[in-house]
């Protein structure tokens, strides 16, 4: 009997010392506040002011002070977008509005986020397109359709590719083996091997005739030549930028990443390299700064660099995300994550199990498997 109620005590003192441990840490941080403790079983980011949580199975969404705004009903949900939500109860989805009122009501088996005035939704077993008003705009008769991008949606029917526009009318028919979202007004359709590019009005601005490609960003576009090398194409399709490189991305803020087989170098609109070849890998510019990793005596390191090609942040954290707000969520080599400026200064100390990029002045952490968030104070940071 005594070692029985040893053991109980000792029970009951793990799960207080638990309960501590998830409800009462203190964020000792200047400039950022604790706005959610971490008893949440999921969460997704902030977006329009409010982060979709989970508890005991059940989402609902809290606001930017913690505060639980949508009680945790539902079986499933998305994130905001254009002030609408996607929720599961049961087998069934529908849109709630963010006063938690329901206000597209129609039993769909899948439902994805509005963009541009449109959504997704699943209607025995195929996807048709509705509008913010929930009315139907095409007949159930598509396999995938992607978000609405640029005025078009890409949509699918037995591994062919056509657009839908905004009134629900065919751009074409399925005659395309593929399909890319548009991006600066045209996008990439492929049809025999080749690819080319067409406006919103389904006219070829260049013809099928190139290998491969990628999205246009900034005027430009990565693009495959006959002897298989990348280089950047104008919007006539000629190259300007030559071809001689195993891999290009887009270009985000004035600079592309290149690769010659092995390793990564940055190069300018222009085509001329801004760093020599370095980089294990290279992502692109957001905010100033370009997230880099190079091989060391510990694995793949991840640092930043500046436009110069410099380092802004030596590579020296085992995972890393992209700066937004001025802070970049990185990992270290304990495996505990933390938060840095863009001078590479340690601006949350690492105490973390997991931590998200900044979203809307809030960021995800975690502690062992329970979701929080923190918050930066209105003078600290930037606008993401």
């Amino acid at each position: 009997m005594k070692k029985s109620f040893i053991a109980l005590v000792f029970l009951l003192f793990a799960v207080f010392a638990a309960f501590l441990c998830s409800c009462s840490y203190n964020l000792s941080a200047e400039g950022f506040t604790l706005v959610s403790d971490f008893r949440w079983d999921g969460a997704h980011d902030f977006s329009e002011g409010l982060a979709a949580v989970k508890k005991d199975g059940k989402w609902g969404f809290i606001d930017l002070s913690g505060n639980l705004v949508i009680d945790t009903v539902y079986d499933s949900a998305g994130s905001f977008s254009e002030g609408l939500c996607a929720v599961q109860t049961g087998y069934a989805w529908n849109y709630i509005d963010k006063t938690g009122k329901t206000v597209i009501s129609g039993d769909f088996e899948a439902a994805n986020a509005f963009s541009e005035g449109r959504a997704s939704v699943m209607i025995n077993n195929r996807y048709a397109v509705i509008d913010n008003s929930g009315n139907l705009l095409t007949e159930p008769a598509f396999d995938i359709i992607r978000p609405f991008c640029g005025g078009a949606a890409v949509a699918e029917i037995n591994n062919y590719y056509s657009y839908i526009k905004a009134d629900g009318s065919l751009l074409g028919d399925f005659s395309w083996g593929g399909a890319s979202d548009f991006s600066e007004g045209v996008a990439e359709v492929f049809e025999d091997y080749l690819s080319g590019y067409i406006d919103i009005d389904g006219n070829f601005v260049i013809s099928l005739s190139l290998d491969d490609g990628s999205d246009f960003s900034e005027d430009l576009c990565a693009a495959m030549s006959e002897d298989r090398l990348w280089g950047y194409i104008d919007r006539s399709g000629n190259f300007v930028i030559d071809a001689k490189w195993n891999e290009a991305e887009d270009f985000s803020e004035g600079f592309a990443a290149v690769s010659n087989g092995s390793l990564y170098a940055y190069i300018s609109a222009d085509g001329k390299e801004v760093t020599g070849y370095k980089f294990n890998r290279a992502y692109s510019f957001s905010g100033g700064l370009a997230k880099v990793g190079v091989l060391s005596g510990m694995g793949l390191s991840f640092g930043y660099i500046d436009p110069s090609g410099e380092y802004a942040v030596t590579p020296s954290y085992a995972e890393a995300h992209d700066f937004s707000c001025g802070f970049a969520a990185v990992k270290n080599a304990s495996g505990k994550w933390g938060y840095i400026t863009e001078t590479g200064n340690t601006a949350i100390p690492f105490d973390f199990d997991g931590a998200y990029a900044f979203s809307e002045g809030a960021a995800r952490v975690m502690r062992g498997k329970k979701y929080g968030f923190i918050k930066i104070s209105e003078t600290e940071g930037k606008s993401n």
